[in-house]
């Protein structure tokens, strides 16, 4: 009996130890998303990669590993959906050197979060100017267009949160909407889609901002973020709206001291192209 209870336990532990590595694993996670848009012209892909929530954190040396992921990806536009830095920490060479590594692969577009908006307008610390320099696309409240593979694209990025859209964002948008080409939205915060953007026509729009909740629920989704408390609407993924399509990033790191649990890192890729008759 004695043997048995030691043989249980040992069993146990061999069974704890092995899922554990699965639920709370810090390996970055490559995933991937198909889009269709009757907006693409010709048969060729246009690639994303998206990168949010960073928090100062490095793959390999100086995010060696994930700028050599990023180029094996071959991506068309690499999209940044904010917070990459931290609030509470001035030095900014681990996200400048990393962007100097990602323009030489892809256009990056950088749409700030709430931690760049509080370095930018709070410190008064010129990270829009320091990333400018090294050939960023940094977008707050405005919008640029680009041709890729023949398709016009207007790629944008709305900085505000939801409690401050109609002061600082819904002039933007209203001027944004009425665009016929490819809307590619960067906008930080999923809680803008609960009712600011709900029945907005953005063709793809991009955020981060709740790391997935943390926590993720299999068959359910994250399980918190401070912002909309427990079960988090848009945690992570892509999610089909009345008149949008958004993908939710769950974010590479965090800042908060919590474990991510069954929420690896996420390294995103978005594959658009048109869609083929039957």
């Amino acid at each position: 009996m004695r043997k048995q209870k030691i043989f249980l336990g040992v069993f146990l532990i061999a069974v704890l130890v092995f899922f554990g590595r699965f639920l709370f694993s810090d390996e970055l996670e490559t995933t991937f998303y198909h889009l269709y848009s009757s907006k693409i012209h010709g048969a060729q892909t246009t690639r994303l990669v998206v990168l949010s929530d960073l928090h100062n954190r490095e793959f390999g040396q100086n995010n060696k590993d994930l700028t050599e992921q990023i180029q094996v990806l071959k991506p068309d536009l690499i999209v940044i959906a904010g917070d990459m830095v931290n609030a509470d920490n001035d030095n900014l060479d681990i996200i400048l050197n990393l962007c100097e590594k990602l323009v030489k692969i892809a256009p990056v577009y950088y749409s700030p979060g709430n931690h760049e908006s509080h370095l930018l307008y709070e410190k008064n610390i010129p990270l829009e100017e320091k990333l400018d320099e090294k050939g960023v696309h940094v977008l707050v409240n405005r919008a640029e267009s680009v041709v890729i593979h023949r398709t016009p694209f207007l790629i944008g990025g709305l900085t505000t949160a939801p409690e401050g859209y109609v002061e600082y964002g819904e002039e933007f948008i209203k001027e944004y909407e009425k665009s016929d080409e490819f809307k590619l939205l960067i906008s930080h915060y999923p809680g803008l889609y609960y009712e600011a953007l709900a029945d907005t026509e953005i063709d793809l729009g991009i955020c981060g901002h709740y790391h997935g909740g943390v926590v993720r629920i299999p068959g359910i989704g994250g399980l918190y973020h401070g912002d909309t408390g427990f079960l988090p609407k848009y945690s992570g993924g892509m999610y089909d709206l009345p008149s949008s399509t958004i993908f939710v990033s769950r974010g590479m790191g965090g800042h908060s001291g919590f474990p991510r649990v069954n929420n690896r890192p996420e390294l995103a890729v978005i594959d658009i192209n048109t869609r083929k008759d039957k």
